[in-house]
């Protein structure tokens, strides 16, 4: 019965466009039914009501295409139309049917957005990673399990962002319905494979920064257990999203092919929020965490605010991860599946990179204070050529890298205050004296 009513539809619309002949060549009437009758049967409907109400005429091609393709929102109305009433391979059908026909129609896109955004996060995250690697080989010679944590995020995250540059060059950041339909696997498999390093990057980004609290304030018992189940949470948080993800249609190839009668899916929304919702109370957790502890530290006021700004570049991640819940909460309700995830993939992103600079910024400061220390030294140096002497610049070296404590007699021989060799030194390993001491005797505060 339901085949028998759409035949009677395809009747009718083949009467109308007879109806028009008078009005059109004869090649032209056969041309618009010929593309007509290319029409899944499922989408009629949508077609027919869509274009009437678009107040489009059927008298020609290029009176259709004039009509239809630049107008985006009835464009979106028949994809909409068309997801709700046919199966994958009918969409494929009806969304070539419209690719070919508006081909020579400018279509807008956000493809470049979404892959400069990558490249330029790319070109400032991974040079700091390398150079907190460097500036942690300076000062102790060895690296810590936080370095080695945010490593591998970071080469996760590469393959996150390759990821994300190829879905652009496939047509992520277009209109669904202008994505060539043979392109559509395979940018669903990408979009598949992104979600999975997501979370992954997270989780170890996550983990290093509490690493290295745990080292930064490990004369705390209750910190350091704290940062245990911390850390436990976080791991079982990623296993049971990770689980969820892969498994999220069954069977899996079912994800990207939605062709499959036996398909199956979990409440996607539901899993997407919650996570989003648990990544924002973690990101608060990992920015207050220390709060009480740097409390406790005998340290100047100068200092307590230049250390508080170090650990507050967690709150960027807050920021974009709730930047990122939102453009979530849009998604959810979407139809047009790639131009609208584009907000929410290119903010995943940015909330990725936010954590590793987060984790990796603090381990700069010893780098930055040695070159802002060695340029200063040397424009001292030009006005004092006694700081020259070969005397000096031995105990200089041996005051930098710390292979020798200085004793007030040896520093009364150089020219410099006797409380600036010990703050050299101090600043320079300022992050290992820290998890040795745990704070600041009231003889050494600065």
């Amino acid at each position: 019965m339901f085949t028998n009513a759409r035949n009677r539809q395809y009747d009718l619309l083949v009467l109308l466009l007879l109806s028009l002949v008078h009005l059109t060549s004869s090649s032209e009437t056969t041309s618009i039914t010929s593309l007509i009758s290319q029409v899944p049967n499922c989408a009629l409907s949508c077609v027919t009501d869509g274009l009437i109400k678009g107040g489009c005429k059927l008298t020609s091609v290029p009176v259709l295409t004039d009509c239809l393709c630049p107008n985006i929102d009835l464009q979106a109305s028949l994809s909409t139309c068309v997801q709700q009433s046919c199966f994958f391979t009918d969409q494929t059908r009806a969304a070539q049917l419209q690719t070919d026909l508006c081909v020579a129609y400018p279509k807008p896109s956000r493809s470049k957005e979404a892959k400069d955004v990558a490249i330029a996060l790319s070109v400032i995250t991974f040079p700091i990673v390398a150079l907190r690697c460097f500036a942690r080989w300076l000062v102790t010679r060895k690296m810590w399990w936080d370095d080695y944590m945010v490593i591998i995020a970071t080469l996760l995250l590469a393959v996150m962002a390759g990821v994300q540059i190829a879905g652009t060059e496939l047509g992520f950041g277009l209109h669904y319905w202008n994505v060539q339909p043979s392109n559509s696997v395979t940018l669903i498999q990408l979009f598949y494979a992104g979600q999975q390093l997501y979370i992954l990057v997270q989780l170890f980004a996550k983990i290093s920064i509490l690493l290295l609290f745990d080292r930064l304030f490990s004369s705390s018992r209750w910190f350091h257990n704290t940062i245990r189940w911390f850390i436990l949470f976080l791991v079982l948080h990623g296993v049971i999203y990770m689980f969820l993800i892969i498994f999220e249609c069954t069977p899996i190839s079912s994800i990207w092919d939605l062709s499959n009668p036996d398909r199956t899916c979990k409440d996607i929304t539901a899993i997407v929020y919650s996570g989003a919702a648990f990544s924002i109370i973690e990101d608060f957790g990992i920015l207050l965490l220390p709060v009480p502890e740097l409390l406790k530290l005998q340290l100047s006021t100068k200092k307590k605010v230049g250390l508080g700004l170090i650990f507050s570049l967690g709150s960027f991640a807050c920021i974009t991860s709730m930047v990122r819940l939102k453009f979530l909460i849009k998604f959810s309700a979407t139809y047009d599946v790639t131009w609208d995830n584009a907000d929410v993939v290119i903010w995943s992103l940015i909330e990725v990179f936010c954590a590793i600079l987060c984790a990796s910024l603090p381990a700069l400061r010893p780098l930055l204070r040695t070159i802002s220390t060695k340029i200063s030294r040397k424009g001292t140096s030009e006005a004092a050529p006694l700081r020259r002497s070969i005397y000096y610049r031995k105990q200089h070296f041996e005051e930098i890298t710390g292979t020798t404590r200085s004793t007030g007699t040896e520093l009364s021989l150089s020219p410099v205050d006797t409380s600036i060799g010990d703050e050299i030194a101090r600043e320079l390993d300022w992050w290992d004296r820290l998890s040795l001491k745990g704070s600041l005797g009231p003889s050494n505060k600065v």
